[in-house]
């Protein structure tokens, strides 16, 4: 009988730890910046079609990243509990876990194309959308909404290949995805080469046919390179068992991750009041901050697997290594960050936009919120620590505080009370609390679980 096909995978229990945390995390700087870079290419050029259609694309945005979140958060539980099997070298275990929640990610992804497609003005109305950019947004979700299965699966199947220590392909994909996308965009919206001009819905085609590319060559390589996809009876019988421990963390880290959207989405709709002005402005200075952000999201996205096969080894001491790295990276970018925004705002913002008002309310908001970055970072890196051990709670507590508990009333309270300005430094201290909570809980949570 021949022997199973073994997972290609990197053992992260041994070596430097900084070594296998940059040659991670590189790939996935390069593949990030890239996918974080679709929405930066579609605003540049639908901000050339006017300031209706890019405020359209602020509201768009929010629900956007209320499905990535969710991706975020299927991948989160996959790759803690991935990790952990190839920490124990359980290849069956590998096989089923992936290959269940690969099946439920195609569930969740159709189900989301099926309620957003009932749901377009109820839900873009109650966000503040107005008539003036309702047909907009209609016109550009109608075909966005076949997209989630080709960017949920490729998430959920990278979550995969990082939790076996392999990041290179995935980052790789990213990159050429957004290359491309930036490539179709102008000729899907205004027509080059003989192809009908779009406008504003061509950038939607454009993510639609990228992402498809995406998902097939994920779905290749995770079935005859990785040998993690087996439709056979025994490995589908464990169905439940298999979504019951992934969901166990990826019920909560979705969660976790869909607050920020919903509750981002929330403040899209109070920022409203002041104007369509404001939402482009805000969309425009989160578009910059997204990328700007980069370096923590694949901080983030490297150190659960890191952590996770360390502690299915039971490498405490690599753990605590892993933590405190991870801390003065994320304040030392941080800082850098804030300080290379603020001499870049004018310039950042003028790519979008040539209206002084959301130009200038751009600029104060790349003034005050990236001075908490380097603690915003922290956050993300601490809530993918607590996934990895299996305990994803406290990261939604973290998250909960940071938005619900502090960010949503105050900038509300602003908002009523005060100008915009002073809504863009409560998002900023909120991030600060939350950093410093973060860390001295995962700190305290690893000193528990090693004297245990």
């Amino acid at each position: 009988m021949a022997a199973a096909k073994q997972s290609p995978r990197v053992d992260l229990t041994v070596g430097p730890v900084h070594k296998h945390l940059i040659r991670m995390a590189l790939p996935m700087i390069l593949g990030l910046s890239a996918s974080m870079s679709f929405t930066f290419v579609d605003l540049f050029y639908i901000g050339m079609l006017g300031t209706d259609e890019l405020a359209a694309m602020g509201f768009i945005t929010r629900m956007i990243m209320i499905i990535i979140s969710a991706s975020i958060g299927l991948s989160a539980g996959i790759s803690s509990v991935i990790a952990r099997a190839a920490g124990n070298k359980d290849q069956d275990e590998i096989k089923r876990l992936a290959t269940n929640t690969l099946i439920l990610t195609f569930l969740i992804s159709i189900s989301f194309t099926l309620i957003g497609l009932l749901t377009i003005d109820p839900l873009f109305m109650a966000m503040g959308a107005d008539e003036a950019v309702m047909p907009f947004i209609r016109e550009y979700v109608t075909v966005w909404y076949f997209s989630p299965l080709f960017i949920m699966l490729p998430m959920t199947g990278g979550a995969v290949m990082r939790a076996l220590g392999d990041t290179k392909l995935q980052g790789n994909l990213m990159l050429f995805a957004a290359m491309a996308n930036a490539v179709l965009d102008p000729i899907f919206i205004f027509g080059l080469f003989g192809f009908p001009e779009l406008g504003f819905v061509g950038a939607a085609w454009a993510t639609l046919i990228t992402r498809f590319f995406s998902f097939a060559v994920i779905m290749y390589a995770l079935y005859y390179q990785y040998h993690v996809i087996c439709f056979e009876k025994k490995t589908l019988s464990q169905f439940s068992a298999s979504v019951k421990r992934i969901m166990h963390v990826g019920i909560p880290a979705t969660g976790t991750n869909m607050i920020i959207p919903i509750v981002a989405a929330i403040v899209i709709s109070i920022i409203a009041r002041y104007g369509t002005d404001a939402v482009a402005a805000t969309n425009v200075a989160t578009t910059i901050e997204s990328l700007s952000l980069v370096l923590f999201f694949s901080l983030s996205s490297v150190v659960g697997p890191f952590i996770g096969q360390n502690l299915g080894a039971g490498n405490f001491d690599r753990i605590e290594e892993c933590i405190n790295k991870a801390m003065l990276f994320c304040l030392a970018w941080g800082g850098f960050m804030a300080i290379l925004l603020a001499l870049l705002a004018p310039f950042l913002a003028s790519l979008f936009s040539d209206d002084p008002a959301i130009n200038a309310l751009t600029v104060s908001y790349l003034y005050v919120v990236p001075l908490s970055y380097g603690l915003y970072g922290l956050v993300m890196s601490v809530n993918a620590m607590f996934n990895s051990i299996g305990n994803p709670m406290p990261g939604v507590a973290i998250s909960c505080l940071r938005v619900f508990f502090l960010q949503l009333p105050l900038v509300y309270v602003a908002s009523q009370l005060y100008d915009l300005e002073t809504a863009f430094m409560v998002i900023s201290a909120s991030n600060m609390i939350a950093g410093f909570v973060g860390y001295i809980w995962i700190r305290r949570k690893i000193t528990a679980l090693k004297a245990a």
